[in-house]
């Protein structure tokens, strides 16, 4: 088999960061791994009475990161934080992995200048030009520091005693803004950083007591489709279902036989442990980054009823826990107004400086964070249910209601459902609480559900707030080619995809016909392979034009990137699908990582193979340990094609066009500037085609003109 090469940055360590050129560091951590020395598996077992936290399956990586970096004299090795601690006039360059020379030690740059590190020069500080609220600003970078040029224009003066500024998750004390005091600009800065995410957020009041509309200001830092030069188009997304992934720490357990749990009598319908240190862990091991990940959707990490709920089903008595964080009770939480919660966050999951650190750790190895956002409806237990009745429609089932009364009947008994369209305020609260969740956690999208069951007005309030006052440093907010900008992917099944895909709602939807197409044509094959060519090449660009939908209006635009799946947390398993044929699965894993322009999404337990039928029974706890033959194999595929996917532009940006089609067999091009990879899907018995000279298969799977039954190639240039 051919070797896979990668260009990535290695560890993505990062130094101290300091604020402003030659100023000691104000920050409370450092941007660094921690301790990776040690992975965490997860076998099956039993799922029942307290959360189930499973084997942990320790084991130990090959060497220990000291032992295989030397920090030069510069610099100590820090084993727990996985980098170099470096002493002063040094900076830890993440690519090298050891202490360098810092070219900005005692250099003192201009009001707002910012320092080079490549070599010491002193950046022309840039102009303010931006206005968002009583704010107007300019940001601005260099390759190791980024900085903001802040003019306050609002109504009396700033205090910036008591006004709270940060820098993802740090605080920054006061002392840390430089004023002008001709103009009273104020310039923020923070240099020797790693390549990563930087988004700083101002949260301001003034001399007179008043709280002035937040500022957010996200950059990114770094060469490469993993950072500064990212688009949506890139991304490649893997689906976690954060309490069946990992259970990293059985303290935050909840206890499934307390209170009224206990009557939640299907193992599989309770808590089962798994949190934001599982997430953490796996993201230190390496895991999504070798499947070439650089995007993770996770379930809402709101706090959510501790109660058994309702099924949806009006016949159906099962009892249900909120695992799946669908169940919110503080929606309206904002730092302004916390509607009687200490915490918001989802105690089940871990704490929000966990969450802080998930995100932090995430960004610093270019994956960007999506979480669920659920706003058609809360918990009846929520507190703005109970201060606002009045913002809910009166009970109405959707069970046999679904289409004729989608906007205002409740999912369950329990689940008021937001009146939008009566209520603008209940608009507003709704989306200063997702303003408040994207700044406070530096979150990078939404993946927002039930669409189609709330008011248009919400879901364009909802975009107008985000493009105003998330995507502040995208300059072109139609599209999504900027690293910036904020990605909304919805969930509106039953043919309304292309209803919300426009410029003034979402970017894209999970694609349903592309799920369906894909089942039947390589899981459960009841449609052919070439069923699936005619389908896949027109949908491809199929959003990016307006078409009439079915559902009224018109839909698809030139921005929109749409989540292709043949799998999530709402269908049937897909290696049930297959009847347990993990060739199968692996066809359907390398058309979804080899589709082009629009984003793969991949639900944890499909890079494996995991049964399941019908929810509960398709949310079963990741393994990560003790996995079969199949499943290692299975493993492997998803890996090496997500790999090619990341290093191939033409997987991810291309246009496809079909080299040779027959009904069970297809052969297909995939182009971009350039990089030319073909892959090849057999479903048939064994198929004679080769690729022009010079290319191989990456996946080792086809040689000397033959393509074996069941299996598929992607041939890339050697």
């Amino acid at each position: 088999m051919m070797t896979l090469l990668r260009s990535r940055w290695s560890l993505l360590l990062a130094a101290i960061p300091t604020l402003g050129c030659g100023s000691d560091n104000l920050l409370s951590h450092e941007y660094g791994n921690p301790d990776a020395t040690t992975t965490y598996g997860q076998d099956d077992g039993p799922q029942g009475g307290t959360a189930a936290t499973g084997d942990t399956g320790v084991e130990t990586t090959d060497t220990p990161f000291c032992e295989k970096v030397d920090c030069g004299e510069g610099g100590t090795c820090n084993e727990a934080e996985q980098t170099c601690d470096c002493s002063e006039g040094y900076v830890y360059d993440p690519m090298a992995q050891t202490c360098v020379v810092d070219a900005c030690a005692g250099v003192e740059c201009g009001f707002g200048e910012l320092c080079e590190g490549a070599d010491g020069s002193c950046q022309a500080a840039c102009s303010p030009d931006r206005t968002v609220g009583d704010f107007e600003f300019c940001a601005q970078k260099t390759s190791t520091a980024v900085g903001i040029i802040v003019r306050y224009q609002g109504a009396g003066s700033l205090d910036l005693g008591a006004s709270t500024i940060r820098l993802n998750d740090d605080e920054l004390p006061a002392e840390a803004v430089e004023v002008d005091p001709g103009s009273g600009d104020m310039a923020i800065s923070a240099t020797g950083l790693a390549p990563s995410k930087y988004s700083f957020l101002l949260r301001m009041r003034t001399d007179g007591g008043q709280d002035v509309r937040p500022l957010f200001v996200p950059q990114w830092l770094g060469q490469g489709m993993r950072y500064a030069d990212f688009s949506w188009k890139d991304g490649i997304m893997y689906q976690i279902m954060t309490d069946r992934f990992l259970n990293g720490d059985p303290s935050n357990d909840i206890d499934n036989s307390q209170g009224t749990l206990a009557e939640v009598n299907d193992v599989r319908s309770q808590w089962q442990g798994g949190d934001f240190r599982g997430i953490i862990q796996k993201i230190e091991d390496g895991y999504f980054e070798d499947m070439g990940i650089n995007a993770l959707w996770i379930s809402s990490p709101l706090l959510n009823s501790h109660n058994s709920q309702p099924a949806v089903g009006l016949g159906d008595d099962r009892r249900f826990s909120s695992y799946h964080s669908y169940h919110p009770i503080v929606t309206g939480y904002t730092h302004l107004d916390d509607f009687g919660y200490e915490n918001p966050i989802e105690t089940a999951f871990g704490t929000p400086a966990e969450l802080h650190e998930l995100v932090r750790k995430a960004h610093a190895r270019g994956i960007r964070v999506v979480p669920d956002f659920v706003t058609n409806h809360v918990q009846s237990e929520a507190q703005i249910y109970a201060d606002h009745p009045e913002w809910f429609f009166t009970y109405n089932p959707c069970d046999g209601n679904w289409d004729a009364h989608r906007i205002d009947c409740w999912f369950t008994t329990q689940m008021p459902d937001f009146d939008y369209g009566g209520n603008p305020q209940a608009i507003q609260t709704v989306v200063d609480h997702a303003l408040w969740m994207i700044q406070e956690f530096n979150f990078d999208g939404f993946r927002a559900d039930a669409l189609k069951h709330m008011d248009d007005a919400f879901v364009r309030a909802l975009k107008t707030a985000v493009v105003a006052e998330i995507e502040t440093t995208v300059e072109n907010h139609d599209l999504s080619e900027e690293a910036t900008v904020f990605y909304m992917v919805g969930e509106s099944l039953g043919g309304w995809a292309r209803y919300h895909v426009r410029a003034d709602m979402v970017q894209g939807q999970v694609d349903e016909d592309y799920y369906q197409r894909t089942k039947n044509s390589l899981l459960t094959y009841s449609q052919s392979v070439q069923d699936l060519a005619n389908f896949a090449i027109p949908n491809d660009t199929a959003y990016l034009t307006p078409q009439p939908t079915v559902a009224g209006g018109v839909g698809g635009y030139a921005g929109a990137i749409m989540g292709n799946f043949f799998g999530n947390h709402d269908q049937v398993r897909a290696l049930t699908e297959a009847g347990g044929a993990h060739n199968r699965l692996r066809l359907a894993q390398t058309f979804l990582f080899t589709s082009p322009s629009n984003i793969p999404m991949l639900y944890q337990g499909d890079d494996i193979g995991t049964f399941g039928g019908q929810d509960p029974d398709n949310r079963a706890m990741h393994r990560f340990t003790g996995l079969s033959g199949d499943e290692q194999d299975s493993l492997e595929n998803a890996r090496m094609v997500g790999l090619l996917r990341e290093e191939h532009p033409a997987l991810r940006r291309g246009t496809r066009q079909t080299e040779y089609v027959e009904p069970y067999f297809w052969v297909y091009r995939v182009e971009h500037q350039g990089d030319v990879v073909y892959v090849a899907i057999n479903r048939d018995s064994d198929k004679s085609w080769e690729p022009p000279g010079g290319y191989v298969d990456a996946l080792g799977n086809c040689s000397g003109g033959t393509v074996p039954s069941e299996r598929s190639c992607v041939f890339v240039e050697q």
